[in-house]
């Protein structure tokens, strides 16, 4: 009994030695990038990508931002391994860096191209979203590094109303955007106003009255024309060789009378009508986005 207790004493002083030499390596950032370096050898890099971060969390340096953005690029993360091994770069007095660089430098070159520039302008304050995340307000004076393909813009700025548009992106090159803003639009609108074209046209017994003094006004000048015709034939001969002679003063008298009576009526007919509408005054008037016009006949 007292042997079988020993030895169950014994396993779990074991099993609690090994737990925390197992925590004590979880917290050495050389025994995390020695792992990381077994899985990458094994073809595991993924496994390896975790215990890298996992290296920086615990010790932030050059080499684990190297170490992870070799991973990424083997793994075509070309937006963090660009990150980090820019990062790791900027330090080439870094002793592990300055072994490495070579290395270093071929990876970002392979991750520069799939990252392509976005320059953003646009008015000072606005704020700017790009693929529905949150960059910043403008002015923005560095170009936004973004992997290949297509990106979602979107501004706001306050009085203006959103912005939105979809831009390609491409490996190794530089894009340009220029946000211009349309305010929105604040004025009181009358719900009645409506776009149209108005024209106030004479009443039925207007019209009547219209066109029967124009008929009798027309009427009565060509009575005239061929009384006063008559009169002046009256008298003549009917031909150079005849003795015979018009006598067409009568009827032309009576006739050019009906006519001058009939033209009278018809003018004095139009006249009341004319009176009556008044004489013509067009407007023209631009309300918002509507053309107004206006017009008496």
């Amino acid at each position: 009994m007292n042997t079988l207790r020993a030895a169950l004493i014994a396993l779990a002083i074991f099993g609690h030695l090994s737990a925390a030499a197992a925590r004590d390596g979880d917290a050495d950032p050389e025994v995390l990038i020695k792992r990381g370096l077994d899985l990458r050898r094994a073809g595991r890099s993924t496994d390896a990508l975790a215990l890298f971060r996992r290296a920086y969390e615990v010790a932030p340096s050059p080499r684990t931002l190297g170490q992870m953005g070799l991973v990424e690029s083997s793994l075509q993360l070309w937006s963090d391994a660009d990150t980090h091994l820019a990062a790791a770069l900027a330090t080439p007095a870094d002793a592990w860096v300055h072994t490495n660089r070579q290395f270093l430098a071929q990876a970002m070159d392979r991750a520069n191209e799939h990252i392509g520039e976005l320059m953003i302008m646009g008015p000072p304050g606005t704020k700017v979203a790009l693929g529905g995340k949150a960059i910043g307000a403008l002015p923005i004076s560095a170009p936004v590094r973004l992997v290949e393909g297509d990106v979602a813009v979107s501004a706001t700025s306050d009085g203006h109303k959103p912005y939105a548009i979809d831009i390609s992106i491409k490996g190794g090159a530089r894009a340009a955007i220029s946000i211009v803003l349309e305010p929105v639009d604040l004025a009181p609108r009358d719900p009645e106003a409506q776009p149209f074209v108005s024209v106030d046209r004479p009443d039925k017994s207007s019209k009547t009255r219209l066109e029967a003094g124009a008929a009798l006004a027309l009427t009565g000048i060509a009575g005239l024309s061929l009384g006063l015709a008559w009169i002046a034939l009256d008298g003549r001969s009917v031909c150079d060789s005849c003795v015979n002679v018009y006598d067409t003063r009568s009827r032309g008298i009576v006739v050019a009378g009906s006519g001058a009576v009939l033209a009278l009526a018809g003018g004095a007919l139009l006249f009341s009508v004319f009176h009556h509408t008044g004489t013509a005054n067009p407007t023209v008037g631009l309300a918002g986005r509507s053309l107004r016009f206006e017009t008496r006949f």
